[in-house]
C-alpha cells in the first residue's frame, strides 16, 4: 500500500528511465539473434524481468502458454523469434491492465498476411510458418504490438529475396528503436512518412555489441504532469528526447503550464496554476496525443478552469479514474465509453482508494499528491509494474510518500 500526503514545493530533478515500450519489443527481438547484443538503459521492472525469464526457459516444445507468459501481455512479442526457431509456437491470451477489450486480432492478421498458420482453439493458439509472406501486408488499424510482432519476425526471414511493404503501421518513438535495433543486428528496414515500413529480410550481421534503449516518454509526461499541478513546484526531467513529446506540449501551452526545453531536459512549474484553462484532449496514435497520458492530463483538468472534454478514441476502459477523482471531489460526466467532461477547478480530498490499472493508478498518484489529508492505494504493484523506482523518484522531489 502507498500512502501518500499533500506535498508542496517539489523541487530537484528526475532520471527518466528507459523506455518500457521499447525494452520489451527488443528484448524479445533480441532473442531471436541469439541474446547477442547488451541492452543499455533497460528499465528496472518486473515486466521486463518477467519477459526476460520467459525467454530463458526451454521453449524446444514450442509452448508460450505457461502461467508465467499469461502473466504479461508482452509474452506475445516472444513469437516472432520463437517462429523463427522452430516454426511454430504455441500460445494463451496474455494479461495486461484492465483498460478494455484488446484482441489479437491485428496481430494475428498481420502474421495470417505474412502467411503463419493460425489454428484458433478455445483457450490457447498455435502459430505455425507456411509460406514465402506477401509482398503487401495492410494492418487492420494502427497497432503497435502487431507493427513489432511483425517486422520483428520478417526481418530475419530465410529464403525471401524481395521486399514487403507494410502498410498502416504505428510509428511510435519505441517502434523505430525497434527498427534501430534490428538494423543493428543487420536488418534492412526502412520506414517512410505515409506510415508505411519496407523489410527485405536478410541475414543476421550484428554490426555493434551494445544498443541504447530510448528514454520513456510516457513517463516523462507522466512526471510533466505531477510537476505541472504540485503547488508551487518546479521539476526538472533529465534524459529524455522532447521531440517525443510535441504534442503534449501543445495540449500544454492551451492550458497554459509553464515549461522549458534544453537538448534532453525539460523543466516544468506549476507557477501559472492559478489561471489554467480547460481544453479539449482527444487521443490518437503517434505523434498526435498519447491514450497513455491521457489520465494524466484528465487530472490536470481537475485542476483548470472551465469545461474540459476528453476524448479517447483507441481504448473504452480508459476512464476508471474519473470515477475516482470524483470520488475525491473532481465534478466530472462520463457520457459514454469514450468520451468525458471535466467542469471546472475542484479541491480534491484523499481516501482508500483502488488502482485498476497502470495509467489510471498513476493519474490518481498525482491527484493524491495535491489533495487534502491522507490517501491510501493498495493494488500499488499495478503501477510498479512499469515505473521503475517510483518511491524513490518522487521521494525525490519532495512528494510525501511511504510503502507498507
Amino acid at each position: 500500500m502507498f500512502i501518500i500526503k499533500n506535498s508542496k514545493w517539489l523541487k530537484w530533478e528526475i532520471q527518466i528511465s528507459g523506455s518500457k515500450n521499447a525494452g520489451l519489443p527488443i528484448v524479445a527481438a533480441n532473442y531471436l539473434i541469439g541474446n547477442k547484443i547488451k541492452l543499455n538503459n533497460l528499465p528496472n521492472i518486473s515486466d521486463i524481468k518477467t519477459l526476460q525469464t520467459i525467454g530463458d526457459q526451454d521453449l524446444s516444445k514450442w509452448t508460450l502458454a505457461s502461467e508465467l507468459a499469461q502473466k504479461i501481455r508482452a509474452s506475445i512479442l516472444l513469437i516472432p523469434a520463437w517462429l523463427k526457431k522452430f516454426g511454430k509456437i504455441t500460445f494463451c491470451q496474455p494479461g495486461g491492465c484492465n483498460i478494455g477489450k484488446r484482441p489479437l486480432d491485428t496481430f494475428d492478421s498481420a502474421l495470417y498476411q505474412a502467411w503463419v498458420d493460425i489454428k484458433d482453439e478455445w483457450e490457447w493458439k498455435q502459430y505455425i510458418q507456411a509460406r514465402k509472406p506477401k509482398k503487401h501486408i495492410m494492418l487492420t488499424e494502427f497497432s503497435v504490438t502487431a507493427t513489432e510482432g511483425l517486422i520483428t519476425y520478417l526481418a530475419f526471414l530465410d529464403d525471401i529475396d524481395y521486399e514487403i511493404k507494410i502498410s498502416q503501421v504505428a510509428i511510435e518513438p519505441h517502434v523505430v528503436n525497434l527498427i534501430d535495433f534490428l538494423t543493428l543486428a543487420g536488418a534492412d528496414i526502412k520506414m517512410t512518412h505515409n506510415h508505411q515500413i519496407i523489410v527485405k529480410p536478410s541475414k543476421i550481421d550484428i554490426k555493434w555489441d551494445s544498443f541504447d534503449i530510448i528514454g520513456d516518454y510516457i513517463e516523462a509526461g507522466t512526471y510533466f504532469g505531477l510537476g505541472a499541478v504540485a503547488e508551487n513546484s518546479e521539476i526538472v526531467l533529465k534524459w529524455i528526447n522532447p521531440e517525443h513529446l510535441e504534442s503534449v506540449f501543445v495540449i500544454a501551452d492551451k492550458i497554459g503550464i509553464n515549461y522549458e526545453i534544453w537538448d534532453n531536459q525539460i523543466k516544468v512549474n506549476s507557477f501559472n496554476k492559478d489561471n489554467y484553462k480547460a481544453c479539449k484532449i482527444q487521443t490518437m496514435i503517434f505523434p498526435w496525443f498519447p491514450t497513455d497520458l491521457q489520465p494524466i492530463f484528465g487530472t490536470i483538468l481537475t485542476q483548470s478552469q472551465g469545461i474540459g472534454k476528453i476524448f479517447e478514441t483507441l481504448f473504452e476502459g480508459r476512464f476508471s479514474y474519473l470515477t475516482e477523482l470524483e470520488n475525491m471531489g473532481a465534478k466530472v460526466e462520463i457520457l459514454n465509453p469514450h468520451q468525458a467532461i471535466i467542469i471546472w477547478a475542484s479541491k480534491l480530498s484523499g481516501s482508500y482508494v483502488a488502482t485498476k490499472d497502470l495509467r489510471a493508478g498513476w493519474a490518481l498518484l498525482i491527484a493524491w499528491t495535491i489533495a487534502e489529508w491522507t490517501t491510501y492505494i493498495t493494488n500499488e504493484d499495478i503501477i510498479e509494474r512499469w515505473y521503475a523506482d517510483i518511491e524513490n523518484k518522487l521521494k525525490s522531489v519532495g512528494v510525501d510518500i511511504t510503502k507498507s
